[in-house]
C-alpha cells in the first residue's frame, strides 16, 4: 500500500526527529561520560567546546627573553640572577637586578624594578590598553551598565586601599575564588612601598572560566583571541587553591624545590604523566587519552573525582614533579594546572592553546629559549614528539632548564605577581574616563560608597 504524500511527509519528520534526539543523545553521553574508552561514533560527533578551533594561539616572546640573556653574563642558569636591565640602586654605585632566590618573594619591587625585571609579562595590559584607547575612555556609565552576573565583583582602589563595591556570588567555590583574588589584589597594595602613587579606580572583574560579557570591558581570568576587551589578571590560583595537594601557589613552589632536591632529573620516571576530569573537554582529552593509550612512554589517566578510584588515580601537582613529562590539556576554557605544571622541572607538552592568561606571552616553543614542546591540538603527532625528546635527553633537559628559569623562577614568582597586579591598576587608570569618589549623595544623605577589603573578608 503506498503512502499518501503527506504520510511520507510525516514520516520523514518523525524520523528526522527521532535521529535528531538519538544525536543529542550520543552528544551527552560522550560529554558526561567518565569512560576513558568511548565508541568511534561518540567520538565523531563530540562538540569540540565552547572554543574556536581556527583561533589557536600560539605564544613566542622570545625577544622578551633574548632581552634577559643579553642583560646579564649568567643569562639562565639556575639560582643565578635572570634579569633583563639594570636599574640603579639608591647609592647609585651599585646597580640592581632581579635574583632568585633574592627577590623571588619580594612583593615590594618598585616600578623601575618590575619593569627592568619582568619583560614581557606586560604584553597583554598593553594589548588591552592599545583597543581600549581605539574605543574611548570607559566611562562610569559604561561601567554601571554591567549586569553583574555569576562570580562578577565590582571594587574600587581609593587612596590606596581596596574597597568592594557589588559583588554576585552564588556558592563558596565562588566566594573562594573572589577572594583569594581580591587578596591578592590587596596584599600587591599594601606591600608597594610608594603606596601614595597608586591610582584611584574602579573596575568589574570575574572569576568565572568563561566572562558572561566578554564584549564589555571587564577584568578576567582569560580570554581568546577575539575578545579583545578583557583585560587579564593573574588566575585566583596565584593565592591560593583549596584543592587535594595544592593550597597557597608559593607553597606549592617551595614543595617542587624540596622534590627536586631528592629526585634530581636523572632520577626522574622517563614518563609522560597527565590526571584531568574528561568531561571538562571531552573532545581535546580523549583524543590525549587515545594518543598515548599503550605507549611505553605513558602514565595518562584520567581521575573521577567523586569515584571510589580517585586516591589511586590523583597526583598532585608536586607528585607529577616526578616524571620527566608533562602534558597539559585545557578544560572548559583555560586549565589553571599549567602554572603548576611550570613549577616543575619538567618537559611541559602542550596543544596550541585557545585561551589566553596573562604569563602565557612568555611560552616559547622553539629555539634556544624553548620552554616547553608544542604537539597537534588533536594530539596526532605526540608519540613522535615523545619520542624525540626520549632519544635526545639532553634537548629534553635544556627545555626543562628554561622552562624553570623563566616560570618558576621569575615569571611566576609572588614578586612578578604583584608588579603585574600595579601595572595592571595604572595602566587601567590610563583608559578610565572619571575620577572615582569614595562618597556619594543618595535620598539618605552622603554615605560611603563600598566596603573595605579587610571588614569585607
Amino acid at each position: 500500500m503506498l503512502l499518501r504524500p503527506s504520510g511520507v511527509l510525516n514520516f520523514l519528520a518523525v524520523t528526522a526527529c527521532a535521529m535528531f534526539i538519538a544525536l543529542i543523545c550520543v552528544m551527552l553521553y560522550g560529554t558526561r561520560s567518565e569512560n576513558p574508552s568511548l565508541p568511534s561514533l561518540v567520538k565523531e560527533v563530540l562538540p569540540a567546546g565552547r572554543c574556536l578551533c581556527e583561533s589557536s594561539t600560539i605564544f613566542v616572546c622570545d625577544t622578551c627573553l633574548d632581552c634577559a640573556a643579553a642583560a646579564t653574563n649568567q643569562g639562565y642558569a639556575h639560582g643565578g640572577n635572570i634579569s633583563t636591565s639594570a636599574v640603579k640602586a639608591e647609592d647609585k654605585e651599585e646597580e640592581w637586578v632581579f635574583t632568585y632566590p633574592r627577590d623571588a618573594n619580594d612583593y615590594g619591587l618598585e616600578e623601575e624594578q618590575c619593569q627592568a625585571a619582568f619583560p614581557g609579562l606586560y604584553e597583554d595590559i598593553e594589548r588591552a590598553k592599545r583597543y581600549r584607547r581605539g574605543l574611548g575612555k570607559v566611562s562610569q556609565e559604561e561601567l554601571s551598565s554591567f549586569d553583574l552576573t555569576k562570580g562578577m565583583v565590582r571594587a574600587m582602589v581609593y587612596n590606596g586601599e581596596l574597597y568592594i563595591i557589588e559583588t554576585f556570588l552564588v556558592d563558596n567555590v565562588n566566594r573562594e575564588k573572589a577572594i583569594a583574588a581580591l587578596s591578592s589584589l590587596h596584599r600587591a597594595l599594601v606591600s608597594f612601598p610608594s603606596r601614595s602613587l597608586i591610582p584611584n579606580i574602579e573596575f568589574v572583574f570575574s572569576v568565572e572560566d568563561l566572562p558572561a560579557q566578554p564584549t564589555k570591558p571587564v577584568w578576567g581570568l582569560a580570554r581568546r583571541a577575539h575578545d579583545h576587551a578583557i583585560w587579564l589578571m593573574p588566575d585566583f590560583g596565584f593565592w591560593s587553591w583549596d584543592m587535594p595537594s595544592i593550597g597557597a601557589f608559593s607553597e606549592v613552589a617551595a614543595e617542587a624545590v624540596e622534590r627536586e632536591e631528592v629526585e634530581p632529573w636523572d632520577e626522574k620516571r622517563e614518563k609522560l604523566v597527565w590526571r584531568g576530569k574528561l568531561s571538562y573537554a571531552p573532545k581535546l582529552r580523549h583524543a590525549l587519552l587515545d594518543a598515548a593509550k599503550g605507549m611505553s612512554w605513558s602514565d595518562v589517566g584520567q581521575v573521577k573525582w567523586d569515584g571510589p578510584e580517585f586516591e589511586e588515580q590523583f597526583l598532585g601537582p608536586v607528585d607529577q614533579c616526578s616524571y620527566m613529562f608533562i602534558a597539559h590539556a585545557e578544560g572548559r576554557s583555560y586549565s589553571g594546572a599549567l602554572k603548576y605544571r611550570q613549577l616543575c622541572r619538567s618537559v611541559i607538552l602542550s596543544h596550541e592553546l585557545q585561551w589566553i592568561q596573562h604569563h602565557h606571552y612568555l611560552l616559547a616553543h622553539s629555539g634556544p629559549r624553548q620552554n616547553y614542546v608544542l604537539v597537534s591540538r588533536d594530539f596526532s603527532d605526540l608519540d613522535e614528539k615523545m619520542q624525540d625528546l626520549l632519544a635526545h635527553p639532553e634537548k629534553a633537559k635544556r627545555i626543562a632548564d628554561n622552562s624553570v628559569s623563566v616560570f618558576r623562577e621569575r615569571y611566576l614568582t609572588p614578586a612578578a605577581e604583584a608588579c603585574y597586579w600595579r601595572v595592571l591598576m595604572k595602566r587601567w587608570k590610563e583608559v578610565l574616563g572619571w575620577e572615582p569618589e569614595l562618597f556619594e549623595e543618595g535620598k539618605a544623605g552622603r554615605r560611603k560608597r563600598g566596603v573595605r577589603f579587610e571588614t569585607f573578608v
